[in-house]
């Protein structure tokens, strides 16, 4: 099928799914398009995760269907379509031997080539995804060497190297300051924007996604929205979290920024 006759990226249709007798999610229904920026938002044990693995092929709903690029995600074989950074905690990277650009390599992999022992210099797809995340200065240090952020970009230059046309993320600013925040989201941003890319984040942090993202998607085991972040209403919130919060929204010429204050 051609993305023409089907635009969306990836599509979640009535999908339920659970681990044993705990319902993760149940009869949601998403879509994400080429040049979108969404946010999946949700307290602890929300199906957030259970939702991007079911996305990756990961796990199987145990009804409705996942399809990626217009196909079902069982007969789903471009792989190198699709570019996914973890969530790392803090110090993973602690005794990490390898430099920037070999970690950044390693998203280049597809299997062993009889002629890689002949390769003397830095291949060009790993110089271009190190830049787009501003990080050639460095791609001769070792990654332990860096900040959190620095290997947060790293990570990302990862999972660009094979210039996907899906890119999901989970925690990408885990753990990282405020500066190294920005410079992620930046580059988040014109890969949105400038190249088209979808973009799926995961991300506990509400202020930032409210801030960051085009679109947002609020589960609690149901979706409870699907839109918009200036959409998103205090009793949708609410609800969301199970407590009481603010939300509050700032519209400006260029994009609007979003801060979320929890009631205590």
């Amino acid at each position: 099928m051609t993305e023409a006759a089907s635009p969306s990226v990836i599509e979640w249709e009535r999908v339920s799914f659970a681990y044993g007798a705990v319902t993760a999610l149940q009869d949601v229904s998403l879509c994400i398009h080429y040049g979108e920026l969404a946010a999946v938002m949700g307290p602890n044990g929300s199906g957030k995760s259970t939702l991007i693995k079911l996305a990756l092929g990961l796990l199987q709903p145990d009804s409705g269907r996942v399809r990626l690029f217009g196909r079902d995600v069982n007969d789903f074989d471009q792989w190198g379509r699709v570019g996914y950074m973890p969530q790392v905690g803090t110090g993973a990277w602690r005794d990490f031997p390898a430099t920037v650009s070999e970690v950044v390599s390693l998203g280049t992999y597809s299997g062993v080539s009889p002629l890689g022992i002949f390769r003397r210099s830095e291949r060009a797809d790993v110089l271009a995804a190190i830049e787009t995340v501003g990080m050639t200065a460095y791609r001769s240090r070792r990654l332990a060497e860096l900040s959190v952020g620095q290997q947060q970009r790293v990570l990302l230059a990862r999972a660009l190297v094979r210039n996907p046309d899906l890119l999901v993320l989970d925690e990408p600013a885990a753990g990282i300051d405020v500066s190294g925040e920005e410079q992620l989201y930046a580059v988040l941003r014109d890969l949105s924007k400038d190249r088209g890319m979808a973009i799926v984040i995961v991300s506990h942090d509400i202020g930032a996604m409210l801030r960051e993202a085009t679109t947002v998607a609020c589960l609690n085991c149901r979706l409870v929205l699907h839109g918009q972040p200036h959409d998103l209403t205090v009793d949708e919130m609410s609800t969301l979290y199970g407590a009481p919060v603010d939300v509050l929204i700032h519209d400006t010429a260029h994009e609007f920024e979003g801060a979320l204050h929890r009631h205590r």
